[in-house]
């Protein structure tokens, strides 16, 4: 297994270029590119160490400018719907949901970049608690069902 600080080094390394892809001015939003990133993220989360949550504050907020800029850089993926399932266990009868891809990669951005206000106040431990947290419970089921709806909906389509 990797070292504990390479670890944390790619997982920064990964976020930075996820939330600067939701951010920027300019930037190739093609299918493709939102599901390479999100491939990116999940693996580097796969491999962050655990660390124990050094308050219970709660996520900080966005600069409401960055927020505001990824929002519209995103909403052309908004309004992509797919069919999901909450819980995939077979053995359950529950009916598929809506998905929407543009909601999955704005909402997996939040999580992400909240993370990165908390790393750059120096807070790692935090920062690391609640991107390996939030993964488990909230923004890896959206990288999951965002990554599938791009591959069945665009990716594994095309010729």
């Amino acid at each position: 297994m990797k070292n504990r600080a390479l670890s944390v080094a790619e997982f920064e390394g990964v976020a930075r270029a996820y939330c600067a892809w939701c951010e920027g001015a300019q930037g190739e939003r093609t299918d493709s590119r939102a599901a390479s990133l999100l491939c990116q993220l999940y693996a580097a989360a796969l491999a962050l160490p655990e660390a124990p949550p050094e308050n219970e504050q709660g996520l900080p907020d966005i600069p409401p400018i960055a927020l505001d800029s990824a929002r519209t850089n995103l909403s052309s993926f908004a309004g992509r719907y797919y069919r999901e399932f909450f819980d995939p266990e077979p053995t359950l009868d529950d009916e598929p949901v809506m998905g929407d891809i543009g909601d999955d990669l704005l909402d997996i951005y939040k999580d992400i970049r909240a993370g990165l206000v908390l790393y750059e106040r120096e807070e790692v431990e935090e920062a690391l608690w609640h991107w390996s947290f939030l993964h488990r419970i909230h923004w890896g089921r959206h990288v999951v069902g965002a990554m599938f709806a791009l591959h069945c909906l665009s990716i594994g389509r095309s010729e």
